[in-house]
């Protein structure tokens, strides 16, 4: 039963994550649209601002992108998966295993003397 609560969550942070993009893209495109439009109504030009804006907008969308990008590559990299598990055990044993040689280079030391 767990494994399914497990896939259904998997599901929904997917899920969020799709939204949480289209959103991220959406807000500044169409923020700079509306802005753009606005001044150009305002100051009673011929689309300038509009082009600006929406070019600002797009900028600032794929920015949003390239930065959550960058922080869930940093959490996958923070997952524990086996692979990872199985380095940590192995660096673990050759460092006891270096520390018990030095143990056993000072007996060995004590014992000549």
């Amino acid at each position: 039963m767990s494994g399914l609560r497990k896939s259904s969550k998997s599901i929904l942070q997917n899920l969020a994550l799709i939204s949480q993009v289209g959103i991220m893209m959406l807000v500044p495109i169409v923020g700079g649209v509306l802005l753009g439009a606005f001044i150009d109504g305002y100051l009673k030009t011929n689309g300038i601002f509009l082009i600006i804006f929406i070019l600002l907008g797009v900028g600032s969308a794929f920015r949003n992108l390239y930065v959550l990008s960058k922080q869930k590559a940093k959490e996958y990299d923070d997952v524990e998966t086996p692979s990872r598990y199985v380095q940590k055990f192995e660096k673990s044993l050759k460092e006891k295993q270096k520390t018990e040689g030095s143990n056993n280079e000072h007996r060995n030391d004590r014992i000549d003397q």
